[in-house]
């Protein structure tokens, strides 16, 4: 089972779980007594017998299943094999949607497979005619045939929610309620600007081509182009042309840029990218990291 289909393991219940034993003694904790302060025994009267904590034991065992914390006996700790800053109790919990993301889709996790595959598909899709319910997505899916092969079988509204609150979580995309849907907008702005810092390797004024920029940020989070989720993407959707980035990544990059995080230049003689923007491209050859994080 991935996140995807356990769906009473949310992002906010496993983010509840890590925030406590990042200031717990030595980050870990006896299971029992987590159990008992996170999941009060008044929550769980009516259940049947075997199944008293259902939302925190699917949070839990997917929380140890990623790589993300570490069962020992009886106790329940961080996983020590993350990095300094993911553990830090002052940086932790900011860092977490990217640690997380780390372990789902960088770090050959087979479990979460199903929902690199859907993400990456999202984010391939046209930003400006992207699907944005569940019935959209099923629409889209049956029309581009990949439902068998990228299997990606979005069986119910609730499954989409799930789906939805992990992209808006790890900030591939952001959601608004429209009557009684959620729609969602797959647009990873949030993503890259809080990884921007790592991905010119914390030089401000950095400038690197965009084929190295989109190297680096494939092999960060292979959701993107030429990244092992969206490749199997493309050979089956086949959207993208050679030396163009998607709509939702051109469109992460001009938000940014506006926002003043980066800037993207024209050089000459240098090979271009395409950035395609509504029904306008623009051709770039490098970004230039400005240091300013928002």
């Amino acid at each position: 089972m991935s996140v995807l289909k356990t769906a009473l393991a949310a992002p906010s219940r496993m983010r509840g779980i890590f925030r406590y034993l990042l200031q717990a003694p030595k980050q870990c904790e006896n299971r029992g007594k987590l159990t008992s302060l996170l999941s009060p025994d008044k929550l769980s009267e009516g259940r049947n017998k075997g199944a008293e904590h259902p939302m925190f034991d699917a949070a839990l065992r997917e929380s140890i299943k990623c790589g993300l914390l570490i069962e020992e006996k009886e106790d329940i700790a961080i996983n020590f094999n993350l990095t300094e800053e993911a553990r830090h109790p002052q940086t932790g919990d900011k860092l977490l949607p990217d640690t997380l993301a780390k372990l789902f889709f960088a770090s050959d996790n087979e479990d979460e497979e199903d929902l690199g595959r859907l993400i990456a598909w999202y984010l391939a899709q046209d930003i400006y005619d992207a699907p944005g319910t569940w019935e959209e997505v099923e629409q889209r899916v049956a029309e581009q045939r990949v439902a068998e092969s990228l299997d990606l079988k979005i069986s119910s509204n609730s499954l989409f929610g799930q789906v939805a609150d992990w992209m808006c979580y790890l900030g591939f995309a952001w959601g608004h309620a429209l009557g009684a849907n959620k729609i969602i907008v797959a647009e990873p702005t949030a993503y890259l600007r809080r990884n921007l810092k790592e991905l010119f390797q914390g030089e401000v004024q950095a400038k690197l081509s965009i084929a190295e920029f989109v190297d680096r940020l494939a092999k960060k989070c292979p959701l993107f182009e030429t990244g092992k989720f969206r490749e199997q993407v493309e050979e089956k959707i086949g959207f993208r042309l050679p030396k163009h980035l998607s709509t939702s990544t051109a469109f992460a990059l001009f938000r940014l840029q506006d926002d003043g995080c980066i800037q993207l230049i024209k050089e000459s003689d240098a090979d271009l990218f395409i950035l395609p923007s509504g029904d306008k491209e623009a051709g770039f050859s490098h970004i230039i990291w400005t240091g300013i994080e928002l």
